[in-house]
Order: structure tokens, then C-alpha cells, then sequence
């Protein structure tokens, strides 16, 4: 005989109903409970009627599901409110990661997607807008589908869908670009270049135009991104160091209605680091410290007024000072890919990639290190292949 089926979670199986000498009646069964143990349960009433009434009741109280606000009827504007809430919350976000989620949402997601239930979020449905968004827009399609997962994954943490539909809907391909970086040469064509913009009178005077050639001296000494290098304070410059040492512990972050401020730890955990400096960058922090005097807590790149400065005015600034010369395809990001191809060059990726604070080589391999279009000289390794063949050496001339 094949053993009984054990119940059901959350039910019960016969009530049996007994009088104590005392008058009492009490009800007993066993319960099967939601983490799946079968326990006896038990209750007590004036009659086996109302014993039973009792503990009928405190299976359905202890069946009640913990209050939601999400079901399958739910919007997903509701939704959104919702995840959008909770990430506030949760400290696993920055603020501008946030505030690109909100963005995606808003001008994608929500005329198409706004007004439909959970129920109606089917694999299929999502998987259309994606694609219409895809032939356009592709990043901006591969941006909704991870706000999507995380807004439907937190209806699932609630029980109000059985699978996240967005899982199993086709890969969005994106073109991959090959990266592009600066080499040696064109570093110093390029400084030639912002050094006669900023020596042109009609620049001078602007507020910090003067500086330009500064921050990219420390851009090619750190490979940091350029909201770390505008977070970097004097106290995390160390000029006693042998040899001296910036530790970029904190970033320049956009938030509206509050404008740009340093948050204090960087993009990632494994941004916080501490790298040692070339002499050509330590020439540099020693005039300006030698010119500014400054205080620990000061700016080591300051806005004109003295406070954290807005990585959308510094980029302002360098789309001025490098327009109309060969070098216009150049952004700040550049410079960190340049970092990491001559390091990759020179050493490897590991220390390319410690070096622009990933936790691992992949993201560095994949996005910053320009692939070599020349092949290194690798003949004398080569012909090893060659020496000392068993044909004689008449037969390598052949």
C-alpha cells in the first residue's frame, strides 16, 4: 500500500470532540502548518459545537496571508510606485542609477505599459514592446527590460504573479562598438591642442577654463571616472607618500532640486582605492598646492565658487576646447579606457582593472581595453616552432 498523501498546507483533517470532567468540551486535529510539519491542534469551548467554532477559527486566522499591497489586479503605475519606493529605501542604488530608472520609466515604459494589470503583463506582450522599442533604441530597450524585471520581481517577492514574464523574453542585441583610445602620441597632440584653447584670450577669464589641462593630468594618472576625479578632496591626496598617492573615496553625483554634491563612497565597492601617482601628475598636485594653499576638506577641483563641481559644466567645457581639432571624439571616458589599454599593454588586465576599481577583468576586457589592430613581435617565441627541425636547416629555406 502506498502511504497517505499528507495534507494540504494550511488544512486539517478530522476534528475529534471530547467532555472532560469538567464540564468542558475540547476539539482536537492535526493541522498541517505553511513550513510543511504536521502538528496537533487543539481547542476548547462550553460545547463540542462551539469547541470546534474555536478552533476552526485560529486555523483561518493562522491561514490569514500577510496584508499586500500588490495583487494580480494590481497597475503597473502602482507598481512602479511602489519599486521605486523601495529602492529609495534599500541603499542598493545610487542616486543616479535611480534616477535613470525613473527617467527609462517615464519617457518609455509608462505611455505603453502604465495602465496594465499584473495579470495582463504577459511574456508575449512585453516581449513586443521591447522589440518595437529595440528597432529604434536598443540600449533604451536593454535599459526598460532591467526595469521591468525589477518591478515585476518585487510583485513576485509578493506573491501577486507565479514567474516573472520578463525572463523568457528574446535577447536584445546591441551593435558592439569597438573601444577607442587614446594612444601615447595622441595624448601629447591632444594636450597641445587644450593648451592653445586655453591660451587664447578669447577663453581666458572663463571660470575654470584655466584648469583643463590639470584634470586631464589626473584623468591619465588614475584611469578614475570623471565624477571620482571631481570628488577628490586634498585630504585624499597624499604628497608625503613615496611615491605620492590619491585614494578616490567618493564621487560627484546629479540630483535634481539639489544639484551636484559629493556622495561619499564611490560608484562601486571596489571603486574605493588608493593608487599611486606618476611624476607628471605629482607636478602637478605640488604647483597647485604650492599656488592655492588649500585646506584638507577643500575641492581639489573646485567649481569657481569654491564648491563640488558640476560634471555637466566640466563637460561643457571640454566639448569648448577640443571642437574643431581632430581630437572632438574625445571624452572624459576615453581617458579611462586609455589607462586601461596602455596598462593591458604594458602588464595586464588584472592591473588594468584594479586600477579602474572593478571587482573583476570582464567588464574591463569587454569595454576599455582597445584591441590591438597590430599584432605584438612574438617572432623569437615563434621560432621556437623552427629550430632544430628534423628536416635540417636546408629545409627551412625551402
Amino acid at each position: 500500500m502506498s502511504p497517505r498523501p499528507p495534507l494540504p498546507l494550511g488544512t486539517w483533517g478530522k476534528i475529534s470532540r471530547k467532555k472532560h470532567p469538567n464540564g468542558r468540551w475540547r476539539a482536537t486535529t492535526r493541522y498541517r502548518d505553511t513550513d510543511g510539519i504536521t502538528r496537533t491542534a487543539e481547542a476548547w469551548g462550553t460545547s463540542g459545537a462551539a469547541a470546534e467554532r474555536t478552533l476552526v477559527t485560529s486555523f483561518q486566522d493562522r491561514r490569514a496571508p500577510i496584508s499586500s499591497e500588490i495583487s494580480r489586479t494590481t497597475r503597473l503605475s502602482e507598481l512602479s510606485d511602489l519599486w521605486f519606493e523601495e529602492i529609495e529605501n534599500n541603499g542598493r542604488a545610487g542616486r543616479r542609477t535611480i534616477d535613470g530608472y525613473r527617467d527609462t520609466y517615464r519617457r518609455v515604459i509608462e505611455p505603453a505599459l502604465a495602465g496594465l494589470r499584473l495579470h495582463e503583463l504577459s511574456t508575449g506582450r512585453i516581449d513586443r514592446f521591447l522589440k518595437n522599442v529595440a528597432a529604434d533604441h536598443p540600449a533604451t530597450a536593454r535599459h526598460s527590460k532591467i526595469v521591468l524585471t525589477g518591478m515585476i520581481g518585487l510583485a513576485l517577492r509578493h506573491d501577486a504573479v507565479r514567474s516573472n514574464p520578463v525572463r523568457d523574453v528574446g535577447p536584445i542585441k546591441i551593435a558592439r562598438k569597438d573601444v577607442k583610445a587614446l594612444s601615447v602620441e595622441d595624448v601629447q597632440k591632444l594636450r597641445t591642442v587644450i593648451d592653445e584653447w586655453q591660451k587664447d584670450p578669447t577663453h581666458q577669464g572663463r571660470p575654470r577654463a584655466a584648469d583643463l589641462l590639470d584634470v586631464l593630468d589626473i584623468f591619465l594618472a588614475t584611469g578614475a571616472r570623471i565624477g571620482e576625479v571631481l570628488a577628490i578632496r586634498w585630504q585624499d591626496v597624499d604628497l608625503q607618500a613615496e611615491p605620492p598617492t590619491i585614494t578616490i573615496s567618493g564621487t560627484v553625483v546629479m540630483e535634481k532640486g539639489r544639484g551636484a554634491y559629493r556622495q561619499d563612497h564611490p560608484k562601486t565597492k571596489a571603486g574605493f582605492r588608493t593608487m599611486k601617482v606618476p611624476p607628471f601628475a605629482v607636478q602637478t598636485l605640488q604647483r597647485r598646492y604650492s599656488a592655492e594653499r588649500p585646506k584638507p576638506e577643500d575641492m581639489l577641483f573646485p567649481s569657481s565658487t569654491g564648491t563640488v563641481r558640476s560634471p555637466h559644466n566640466f563637460r561643457r567645457q571640454w566639448r569648448d576646447a577640443r571642437a574643431g581639432s581632430p581630437y572632438e571624439w574625445v571624452t572624459p571616458h576615453v581617458f579611462r579606457k586609455s589607462v586601461a589599454t596602455l596598462i593591458n599593454q604594458e602588464y595586464s588586465s588584472r592591473q588594468a582593472a584594479a586600477q579602474l576599481g572593478h571587482s573583476g577583468t570582464a567588464i574591463t576586457e569587454k569595454h576599455y581595453i582597445a584591441k590591438a589592430t597590430e599584432s605584438p613581435d612574438l617572432t623569437a617565441t615563434l621560432q621556437q616552432f623552427g629550430d632544430e627541425s628534423p628536416l635540417g636547416p636546408d629545409h627551412l629555406s625551402m
